[in-house]
Protein backbone atom coordinates (compact mmCIF):
# COMPACT_ATOMS: atom_id res chain seq x y z
CA UNK A 1 0.00 0.00 0.00
CA UNK A 2 2.49 2.40 0.84
CA UNK A 3 4.17 1.79 -2.70
CA UNK A 4 1.63 2.30 -4.07
CA UNK A 5 1.10 5.49 -2.77
CA UNK A 6 4.38 6.93 -2.96
CA UNK A 7 3.76 5.95 -6.87
CA UNK A 8 0.93 8.26 -6.94
CA UNK A 9 2.62 10.71 -5.33
CA UNK A 10 5.36 10.71 -8.08
CA UNK A 11 3.13 10.31 -10.87
CA UNK A 12 1.20 13.41 -9.47
CA UNK A 13 4.56 15.59 -8.70
CA UNK A 14 5.80 14.56 -12.52
CA UNK A 15 2.05 15.78 -13.78
CA UNK A 16 2.78 19.36 -12.28
CA UNK A 17 6.30 19.28 -13.39
CA UNK A 18 4.63 18.45 -17.35
CA UNK A 19 1.99 20.96 -16.37
CA UNK A 20 4.53 23.76 -15.80
CA UNK A 21 6.96 22.98 -18.76
CA UNK A 22 4.14 23.32 -21.73
CA UNK A 23 6.35 22.66 -24.31
CA UNK A 24 3.79 22.38 -26.81
CA UNK A 25 2.33 25.72 -26.27
CA UNK A 26 5.87 26.78 -27.01
CA UNK A 27 6.18 25.18 -30.07
CA UNK A 28 3.14 26.57 -30.96
CA UNK A 29 4.12 29.94 -30.50
CA UNK A 30 7.09 29.76 -32.03
CA UNK A 31 5.63 27.48 -35.61
CA UNK A 32 2.99 30.67 -35.60
CA UNK A 33 6.30 33.35 -36.28
CA UNK A 34 7.55 31.34 -39.13
CA UNK A 35 6.72 32.70 -42.32
CA UNK A 36 5.68 30.06 -45.04
CA UNK A 37 7.86 29.39 -47.56
CA UNK A 38 7.80 28.19 -51.09
CA UNK A 39 10.78 25.79 -52.00
CA UNK A 40 10.74 26.75 -55.09
CA UNK A 41 10.27 29.77 -55.30
CA UNK A 42 11.63 31.41 -51.95
CA UNK A 43 10.06 34.15 -50.09
CA UNK A 44 7.55 36.13 -51.80
CA UNK A 45 7.05 39.77 -50.77
CA UNK A 46 3.28 39.38 -49.85
CA UNK A 47 4.37 37.73 -46.97
CA UNK A 48 5.93 40.35 -44.59
CA UNK A 49 2.95 42.35 -44.96
CA UNK A 50 1.93 39.94 -41.75
CA UNK A 51 3.81 41.40 -38.85
CA UNK A 52 3.41 38.58 -36.60
CA UNK A 53 5.18 35.99 -39.23
CA UNK A 54 8.78 37.46 -38.69
CA UNK A 55 11.00 34.52 -38.93
CA UNK A 56 12.47 31.65 -40.82
CA UNK A 57 13.23 29.48 -38.16
CA UNK A 58 14.42 29.46 -35.18
CA UNK A 59 16.00 27.20 -31.80
CA UNK A 60 14.79 26.47 -28.66
CA UNK A 61 16.43 24.89 -25.97
CA UNK A 62 15.23 24.70 -22.32
CA UNK A 63 17.79 24.33 -19.03
CA UNK A 64 16.37 23.17 -15.78
CA UNK A 65 18.11 22.13 -13.25
CA UNK A 66 21.33 22.25 -14.13
CA UNK A 67 20.83 20.34 -17.57
CA UNK A 68 19.28 20.62 -20.74
CA UNK A 69 16.01 19.26 -20.87
CA UNK A 70 14.30 20.17 -24.42
CA UNK A 71 15.85 21.23 -27.39
CA UNK A 72 13.98 21.79 -31.18
CA UNK A 73 14.85 23.30 -34.34
CA UNK A 74 11.52 24.63 -35.75
CA UNK A 75 11.11 26.21 -39.95
CA UNK A 76 14.29 26.75 -42.03
CA UNK A 77 17.64 28.37 -41.47
CA UNK A 78 18.38 29.55 -44.67
CA UNK A 79 15.65 30.64 -47.53
CA UNK A 80 17.86 32.92 -49.68
CA UNK A 81 18.98 31.71 -52.28
CA UNK A 82 17.81 28.16 -51.75
CA UNK A 83 15.68 26.95 -48.51
CA UNK A 84 18.06 25.34 -45.96
CA UNK A 85 15.97 23.31 -43.01
CA UNK A 86 16.72 24.70 -39.23
CA UNK A 87 18.87 21.95 -36.87
CA UNK A 88 19.49 21.94 -33.31
CA UNK A 89 23.05 22.58 -33.89
CA UNK A 90 22.84 25.63 -36.40
CA UNK A 91 25.28 28.08 -35.29
CA UNK A 92 23.64 31.78 -34.66
CA UNK A 93 25.00 35.55 -34.82
CA UNK A 94 24.52 36.10 -31.42
CA UNK A 95 24.41 40.18 -31.83
CA UNK A 96 24.20 41.84 -28.77
CA UNK A 97 23.80 38.66 -27.09
CA UNK A 98 28.35 38.64 -27.48
CA UNK A 99 27.68 41.14 -24.21
CA UNK A 100 27.10 38.72 -21.48
CA UNK A 101 28.42 35.78 -23.27
CA UNK A 102 31.56 37.49 -24.11
CA UNK A 103 32.89 40.68 -22.92
CA UNK A 104 30.75 40.32 -19.62
CA UNK A 105 31.69 37.22 -19.08
CA UNK A 106 35.65 38.20 -19.16
CA UNK A 107 35.32 41.17 -17.00
CA UNK A 108 33.33 38.08 -14.58
CA UNK A 109 36.59 35.98 -15.00
CA UNK A 110 38.89 38.51 -13.89
CA UNK A 111 36.50 40.06 -11.45
CA UNK A 112 36.31 36.73 -10.05
CA UNK A 113 40.35 36.62 -10.04
CA UNK A 114 40.76 39.79 -8.07
CA UNK A 115 42.38 41.64 -11.41
CA UNK A 116 39.62 43.54 -12.07
CA UNK A 117 37.04 45.79 -9.82
CA UNK A 118 33.29 46.75 -10.99
CA UNK A 119 34.47 49.39 -9.17
CA UNK A 120 37.87 50.80 -11.00
CA UNK A 121 38.25 53.44 -13.17
CA UNK A 122 38.16 52.97 -16.83
CA UNK A 123 40.98 55.29 -17.29
CA UNK A 124 43.53 52.80 -14.85
CA UNK A 125 43.52 50.75 -17.68
CA UNK A 126 42.80 53.43 -20.66
CA UNK A 127 44.44 56.63 -20.12
CA UNK A 128 42.37 58.30 -22.87
CA UNK A 129 39.40 57.55 -21.18
CA UNK A 130 38.00 60.92 -20.68
CA UNK A 131 35.42 60.57 -17.55
CA UNK A 132 35.66 59.55 -13.99
CA UNK A 133 33.25 56.27 -15.81
CA UNK A 134 33.83 52.86 -13.35
CA UNK A 135 33.70 49.00 -14.94
CA UNK A 136 30.33 49.18 -13.54
CA UNK A 137 29.10 52.11 -15.42
CA UNK A 138 29.77 50.36 -18.37
CA UNK A 139 28.16 46.93 -17.48
CA UNK A 140 25.47 48.67 -16.32
CA UNK A 141 25.06 51.44 -19.27
CA UNK A 142 25.70 54.59 -17.14
CA UNK A 143 28.57 55.77 -18.40
CA UNK A 144 26.86 58.47 -20.84
CA UNK A 145 28.41 57.13 -23.76
CA UNK A 146 26.26 57.09 -26.96
CA UNK A 147 24.25 54.53 -27.85
CA UNK A 148 26.17 53.68 -31.20
CA UNK A 149 28.26 55.24 -33.67
CA UNK A 150 27.81 55.12 -37.42
CA UNK A 151 30.33 52.72 -38.81
CA UNK A 152 30.00 54.16 -42.69
CA UNK A 153 30.81 57.31 -41.51
CA UNK A 154 34.09 56.20 -39.11
CA UNK A 155 35.19 53.94 -42.03
CA UNK A 156 35.01 57.19 -44.44
CA UNK A 157 37.24 59.53 -41.58
CA UNK A 158 39.39 56.75 -41.13
CA UNK A 159 40.32 55.98 -44.82
CA UNK A 160 40.36 59.80 -45.62
CA UNK A 161 42.92 60.70 -42.48
CA UNK A 162 44.82 57.64 -43.67
CA UNK A 163 45.46 57.15 -39.76
CA UNK A 164 48.83 54.65 -40.67
CA UNK A 165 50.12 54.46 -36.91
CA UNK A 166 46.34 53.77 -36.01
CA UNK A 167 43.81 50.19 -36.73
CA UNK A 168 40.54 50.80 -36.95
CA UNK A 169 39.95 48.91 -33.76
CA UNK A 170 42.58 52.07 -31.82
CA UNK A 171 40.66 54.50 -34.06
CA UNK A 172 37.37 53.73 -32.56
CA UNK A 173 38.69 53.39 -29.26
CA UNK A 174 40.03 56.93 -29.45
CA UNK A 175 37.01 58.51 -31.31
CA UNK A 176 34.54 56.41 -28.22
CA UNK A 177 37.17 57.49 -25.46
CA UNK A 178 37.27 61.15 -26.52
CA UNK A 179 33.61 61.47 -27.71
CA UNK A 180 31.28 63.90 -26.42
CA UNK A 181 28.98 62.42 -23.05
CA UNK A 182 25.30 62.70 -23.71
CA UNK A 183 24.82 62.53 -19.40
CA UNK A 184 26.75 62.69 -16.64
CA UNK A 185 28.45 59.41 -15.21
CA UNK A 186 25.64 57.39 -13.40
CA UNK A 187 23.01 59.82 -13.86
CA UNK A 188 20.86 57.77 -16.54
CA UNK A 189 20.66 54.27 -17.96
CA UNK A 190 21.50 54.57 -21.79
CA UNK A 191 21.69 51.70 -23.31
CA UNK A 192 24.98 51.41 -25.47
CA UNK A 193 27.20 49.22 -27.69
CA UNK A 194 30.05 51.56 -27.03
CA UNK A 195 30.62 50.85 -23.24
CA UNK A 196 31.03 47.04 -23.86
CA UNK A 197 33.58 47.95 -26.94
CA UNK A 198 35.27 49.83 -24.35
CA UNK A 199 34.50 47.02 -21.78
CA UNK A 200 36.63 44.61 -23.98
CA UNK A 201 39.65 47.00 -24.41
CA UNK A 202 39.85 46.91 -21.20
CA UNK A 203 39.83 42.99 -20.31
CA UNK A 204 42.50 43.27 -23.61
CA UNK A 205 44.56 45.81 -21.88
CA UNK A 206 44.62 43.39 -18.22
CA UNK A 207 45.35 40.03 -20.14
CA UNK A 208 47.75 41.34 -23.03
CA UNK A 209 45.38 39.62 -25.55
CA UNK A 210 43.25 39.46 -28.18
CA UNK A 211 39.43 38.56 -26.00
CA UNK A 212 38.93 36.21 -28.31
CA UNK A 213 41.94 33.77 -27.75
CA UNK A 214 41.38 34.55 -24.08
CA UNK A 215 38.07 33.65 -23.76
CA UNK A 216 38.50 30.53 -26.02
CA UNK A 217 40.85 29.36 -23.78
CA UNK A 218 39.16 30.40 -20.78
CA UNK A 219 35.44 30.05 -20.57
CA UNK A 220 34.51 27.95 -23.86
CA UNK A 221 36.97 25.50 -24.63
CA UNK A 222 36.75 24.64 -20.43
CA UNK A 223 32.73 24.57 -21.40
CA UNK A 224 33.40 21.75 -24.25
CA UNK A 225 31.10 24.39 -26.11
CA UNK A 226 30.92 23.43 -29.86
CA UNK A 227 31.42 26.86 -32.18
CA UNK A 228 31.19 29.56 -29.65
CA UNK A 229 33.57 32.40 -30.33
CA UNK A 230 34.30 34.97 -32.58
CA UNK A 231 35.46 34.50 -36.16
CA UNK A 232 33.66 31.15 -36.64
CA UNK A 233 36.10 28.69 -38.62
CA UNK A 234 35.06 28.17 -42.35
CA UNK A 235 34.41 24.28 -41.66
CA UNK A 236 31.00 25.62 -39.58
CA UNK A 237 29.53 28.08 -42.67
CA UNK A 238 27.27 24.97 -43.55
CA UNK A 239 26.12 25.04 -40.04
CA UNK A 240 25.71 28.74 -39.85
CA UNK A 241 22.21 30.74 -40.04
CA UNK A 242 22.90 33.32 -42.82
CA UNK A 243 21.51 37.17 -41.91
CA UNK A 244 20.79 39.82 -43.95
CA UNK A 245 20.82 39.87 -47.89
CA UNK A 246 21.70 42.23 -50.08
CA UNK A 247 21.32 41.61 -54.02
CA UNK A 248 24.35 39.64 -54.92
CA UNK A 249 25.00 37.43 -51.19
CA UNK A 250 23.96 37.42 -47.81
CA UNK A 251 25.82 37.79 -44.85
CA UNK A 252 26.88 34.57 -43.62
CA UNK A 253 29.89 33.65 -40.60
CA UNK A 254 30.25 37.49 -41.00
CA UNK A 255 28.84 39.67 -37.98
CA UNK A 256 25.58 41.13 -38.99
CA UNK A 257 26.83 44.48 -36.58
CA UNK A 258 28.28 47.07 -38.64
CA UNK A 259 30.31 48.75 -35.95
CA UNK A 260 31.89 44.93 -35.37
CA UNK A 261 32.05 44.07 -38.79
CA UNK A 262 33.36 47.40 -40.33
CA UNK A 263 35.82 49.07 -37.65
CA UNK A 264 36.09 45.85 -35.25
CA UNK A 265 37.52 43.34 -38.19
CA UNK A 266 34.56 40.88 -36.30
CA UNK A 267 36.09 40.76 -32.79
CA UNK A 268 33.86 43.40 -30.71
CA UNK A 269 32.71 43.60 -27.10
CA UNK A 270 28.95 44.75 -28.39
CA UNK A 271 28.66 41.98 -31.06
CA UNK A 272 29.82 39.13 -33.23
CA UNK A 273 29.67 36.00 -30.97
CA UNK A 274 28.58 32.61 -32.88
CA UNK A 275 27.22 30.20 -30.88
CA UNK A 276 24.77 26.96 -30.98
CA UNK A 277 21.68 26.99 -28.75
CA UNK A 278 23.30 24.17 -26.63
CA UNK A 279 26.39 26.03 -26.57
CA UNK A 280 24.81 29.03 -24.95
CA UNK A 281 22.52 26.52 -22.88
CA UNK A 282 26.14 25.40 -21.46
CA UNK A 283 27.21 29.07 -20.71
CA UNK A 284 24.00 29.05 -18.82
CA UNK A 285 24.42 26.23 -16.90
CA UNK A 286 28.30 27.51 -16.09
CA UNK A 287 26.76 31.07 -14.88
CA UNK A 288 23.63 30.03 -12.83
CA UNK A 289 26.21 27.53 -11.44
CA UNK A 290 28.48 30.79 -9.87
CA UNK A 291 28.10 32.32 -6.22
CA UNK A 292 25.13 34.88 -6.26
CA UNK A 293 27.97 37.13 -4.41
CA UNK A 294 30.24 36.35 -7.69
CA UNK A 295 27.07 37.26 -10.13
CA UNK A 296 26.51 40.34 -8.57
CA UNK A 297 30.25 41.43 -7.60
CA UNK A 298 30.36 41.74 -11.83
CA UNK A 299 27.36 43.10 -12.31
CA UNK A 300 25.94 39.70 -13.91
CA UNK A 301 27.82 40.34 -16.77
CA UNK A 302 25.89 42.76 -18.25
CA UNK A 303 22.36 41.09 -18.07
CA UNK A 304 19.38 42.86 -17.58
CA UNK A 305 17.83 42.43 -13.63
CA UNK A 306 14.00 42.48 -14.14
CA UNK A 307 12.14 44.38 -11.59
CA UNK A 308 10.55 43.58 -9.19
CA UNK A 309 9.55 39.83 -11.00
CA UNK A 310 7.36 37.43 -9.41
CA UNK A 311 7.10 33.73 -9.72
CA UNK A 312 3.68 32.54 -10.57
CA UNK A 313 2.93 32.42 -6.49
CA UNK A 314 3.67 35.81 -6.20
CA UNK A 315 7.02 35.37 -4.74
CA UNK A 316 9.72 37.22 -5.28
CA UNK A 317 11.47 35.80 -8.69
CA UNK A 318 15.36 37.02 -10.06
CA UNK A 319 14.87 37.04 -13.45
CA UNK A 320 17.52 38.21 -15.99
CA UNK A 321 17.74 38.33 -19.33
CA UNK A 322 19.30 39.84 -22.60
CA UNK A 323 18.31 39.92 -26.67
CA UNK A 324 19.91 40.38 -29.66
CA UNK A 325 19.46 42.38 -32.54
CA UNK A 326 19.59 39.12 -35.06
CA UNK A 327 16.41 37.47 -33.44
CA UNK A 328 18.62 35.85 -30.05
CA UNK A 329 17.29 35.81 -26.43
CA UNK A 330 18.24 34.63 -23.35
CA UNK A 331 15.94 34.34 -19.96
CA UNK A 332 17.52 33.28 -16.83
CA UNK A 333 15.73 31.88 -13.71
CA UNK A 334 19.25 31.58 -11.29
CA UNK A 335 17.09 30.61 -8.00
CA UNK A 336 15.72 27.53 -10.26
CA UNK A 337 18.78 27.10 -12.51
CA UNK A 338 16.41 27.39 -15.59
CA UNK A 339 17.30 29.23 -18.43
CA UNK A 340 15.22 29.90 -21.99
CA UNK A 341 17.23 30.20 -24.80
CA UNK A 342 15.78 31.53 -28.37
CA UNK A 343 17.87 31.73 -31.44
CA UNK A 344 16.45 33.12 -34.49
CA UNK A 345 18.03 34.68 -37.09
CA UNK A 346 15.17 37.40 -37.73
CA UNK A 347 17.15 39.74 -40.18
CA UNK A 348 16.99 36.92 -42.95
CA UNK A 349 16.44 37.86 -45.49
CA UNK A 350 15.50 41.08 -44.61
CA UNK A 351 15.38 42.96 -41.68
CA UNK A 352 12.03 43.26 -40.83
CA UNK A 353 9.84 42.55 -38.11
CA UNK A 354 9.35 42.54 -34.35
CA UNK A 355 10.20 39.47 -32.33
CA UNK A 356 9.11 41.29 -28.78
CA UNK A 357 5.71 39.33 -28.29
CA UNK A 358 7.17 36.13 -29.48
CA UNK A 359 10.46 36.20 -26.77
CA UNK A 360 8.17 36.98 -23.86
CA UNK A 361 5.24 34.81 -24.42
CA UNK A 362 7.62 31.78 -24.92
CA UNK A 363 9.81 32.81 -21.73
CA UNK A 364 6.52 33.18 -19.42
CA UNK A 365 5.74 29.68 -20.70
CA UNK A 366 8.19 28.94 -18.21
CA UNK A 367 7.96 31.52 -15.54
CA UNK A 368 8.28 29.61 -12.15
Amino acid sequence: MRRYLLFTLCVLCSALYAEVFDYGRADSLICSAIYPVDSANGVGDTVFLDRSRCIPGAVLCVVDSGRVTYLRAYGNRAVVPVCEPMTTNTVFDLASLSKPLGAGSAALLLIEQGRLSADDKVSTYLPAFQTDATIRDLLTHRSGLPPYMNARVLDSVYTARDVAQLSRQDFLLDTICRCRRLSAVGEKYRYSCLNFITLQRVVEAIVGENINTYLRQNLYTLLHTDAMGWLPSDTLLPRIAPTECNDTACLRGTVHDPLARVMMCGVSGNAGVFATAEDVAKWAIWFMSLLDSTRTAACYAGLWLDDESTDSHGAPLTVLRHTGYTGTSIVLFPDRQRAVILLTNRVHPTDTGSLSYLRKAVSDTFLP
